[in-house]
């Protein structure tokens, strides 16, 4: 009798998702971040995307922290590069809060309101990312 192994491939998506719209530069964010949540967000190698509309590669700006007990990791990546978008259907988003591990509806909806509280940041809300599923190039860990 022949053995059937099945694979089961998980559609649910590994991270938590805010947009935040500023008009500061990546570094500052994460400065104004680091300082307001308490984390150690550092520049770590930019995100790169081959279009696929011609042979061009878009470079986007990740950092990221880690924390100690490496229950949570976080990227802010940026949506904008000068030849353009990580997510073209997000325009209207210039950063995007990644959240790895364990954030409960609670955890995230804090940081959300801490970010507002940051002087540049005139938008945080979180983004369901099983819309944009097909189209984003964001990083899955």
């Amino acid at each position: 009798m022949k053995k059937v192994h099945k694979l089961k491939v998980s559609d649910t998506i590994p991270f938590k998702l805010l947009g935040i719209s500023s008009h500061e530069n990546d570094y500052r964010l994460s400065w104004a971040v680091n300082r307001k949540l308490g984390l150690s967000f550092g520049k770590t190698d930019n995100l790169t995307i081959q279009n696929n509309l011609n042979t061009e590669t878009l470079e986007f700006s990740v950092f990221q922290s880690i924390q100690n007990d490496k229950s949570l990791k976080m990227n802010i990546i940026s949506n904008r590069c000068p030849d353009g978008f990580l997510i073209k259907e997000m325009k209207n988003i210039d950063f995007f809060l990644q959240i790895f591990g364990e954030a409960s509806a609670a955890y995230l909806e804090n940081i959300a309101a801490k970010l507002k509280t940051i002087d540049f940041v005139s938008a945080v809300f979180e983004i369901n990312p099983d819309k944009f599923k097909k189209t984003w190039n964001l990083p899955a860990e």
